[in-house]
């Protein structure tokens, strides 16, 4: 399991469109100063702008006309398993850099021009002159069918740089700035909430202002990579729009956010956006399978946990919550049994269980397996849990109760973002009976 400062392309799970973003640009000159990197937590976020740092870092020297083409086609990103289906990383044109029906950038000086007519000698007689007619411009031939017309003439890209691979050098560097910047990257700045702050404070983004002023001492680029975008304060907001507006041509700015709606809509429309999805349950059990060696069922079950997030599925292997699935189930259908005297014993063995942020995810994946299994019987395919279905046809508890439940979970998970909460056995004490 690498830590997210560890990981370069070929680590990263899945997004593989968002994997090759930043080495096509670098060939052809086109990056941005700002890439915004935005989708709910787990995902890889963290780990995808690390990677992006050590390319644009590690980039060489501009890549000269004769050794790379400009066309479309070399910058293309196919899927693995398409059948000659083709994803444009820059959108449906044809032409990278300007419209198929544009006038050429040097005119006509590169075609022969056509022979001009001598005009006819003048009368000898005095009468007025015939007008001459001008001669009509041979029309284009047009390319035949099945061929292409020749390319035309680019504009030269001088900050085109050539991605040959993570240089070893720069990536443990990248790593050691995360730990000690002092001893880390000199190119590379990271900036995040610290301490007990939630936010991204304004001194904080105004000790960018003096940092991206200097040139990059080592490579072609100054890199700075904001976690917590969505954090960063309204002052912090106006301070970091300067760099924004008017950056140096060296600066690349990387910010991470999970909520895209909550970064300021000042500095979500001067970067380049790059929205990441879950993956698809399947193919996340396998990475789970190939790479962390788990069982074939549980790698599901952590998938489905996980909902498709890479992050939050290595932290279900890693807390052992998949190990405690059975003691908090059967805390559950206590109530079940008992009812409200053993309200107290069933919220202290869930409280016991582990953390009580897992516990109520585990309630919640539980109760809605519950209401799948009777409304849906025989669809496993459905269920978080299928690979314990005794648990799930015991208890007595009917639709409506199971319901009420959930919202009461969703509830109380949503209480633990409060800074004030109460302690975790008042907390599964709401959840788990109703007020009423």
């Amino acid at each position: 399991m690498l830590a997210p400062e560890k990981h370069t392309f070929d680590t990263i799970w899945g997004h593989d469109v968002a994997r090759r973003y930043v080495p096509r640009l670098l060939s052809v000159g086109r990056l941005p100063h700002a890439i915004l990197l935005t989708g709910p937590d787990g995902l890889g976020k963290r780990s995808l702008a690390f990677a992006m740092a050590k390319a644009i870092l590690s980039a060489g020297k501009p890549v000269s006309s004769s050794t790379m083409s400009l066309s479309p086609s070399n910058f293309a990103v196919r899927n693995e398993g398409d059948d000659g289906d083709v994803e444009d990383l820059f959108g449906a044109e044809d032409d990278l850099f300007a419209a198929a029906d544009e006038p050429d950038l040097f005119g006509d000086a590169l075609e022969p021009e056509p022979e001009k007519e001598q005009p006819p000698p003048p009368p000898q007689k005095a009468d007025p002159p015939p007008v001459a007619e001008k001669p009509e411009k041979p029309a284009a031939p047009k390319p035949a069918k099945g061929k292409k017309s020749p390319p035309r003439r680019k504009e030269q890209h001088t900050h085109a740089a050539e991605f040959r691979g993570f240089d070893e050098r720069v990536c443990r560097l990248v790593e050691a700035n995360y730990e000690d910047e002092t001893t880390g990257h000199v190119d590379l700045t990271i900036i995040e909430p610290r301490g007990r702050s939630r936010n991204i404070l304004v001194d904080q983004i105004r000790s960018l202002q003096d940092i991206t002023s200097r040139s990059p001492v080592e490579g072609r680029f100054r890199v700075v990579l904001v976690f917590g975008a969505d954090t960063i304060t309204q002052e912090g907001g106006n301070s970091i729009l300067k760099l924004l507006e008017e950056p140096p041509g060296y600066l690349v700015m990387i910010l991470v956010a999970n909520q895209l709606h909550r970064v300021i809509p000042t500095i979500r429309s001067r970067c380049s956006l790059v929205r990441l999805s879950p993956l698809a349950q399947d193919e996340l059990a396998r990475h789970l399978v190939e790479k962390e060696k788990m069982e074939g069922d549980l790698a599901r079950v952590a998938a489905a946990l996980a909902e498709g997030r890479p992050g939050a599925a290595l932290n279900v292997v890693k807390s052992k919550m998949l190990d405690q699935r059975r003691a908090v189930f059967q805390a559950r259908l206590q109530m079940d049994r008992f009812g409200l005297p053993a309200l107290a014993n069933s919220s202290s063995r869930l409280s016991q269980a582990g953390n009580l942020e897992e516990v109520l995810w585990l309630m919640m994946s539980y109760a809605r397996d519950r209401m799948v299994h009777q409304v849906a019987p025989g669809k496993d395919q459905l269920l978080v849990h299928g690979d314990v279905p005794d648990l799930l046809e015991a208890g007595k508890a009917g639709l409506e109760a199971l319901d009420e439940e959930a919202d009461r979970l969703v509830s109380a998970y949503g209480q633990l973002r409060h800074p004030f909460i109460p302690n975790d056995r008042a907390i599964l004490q709401l959840a788990l009976w109703p007020e009423d």
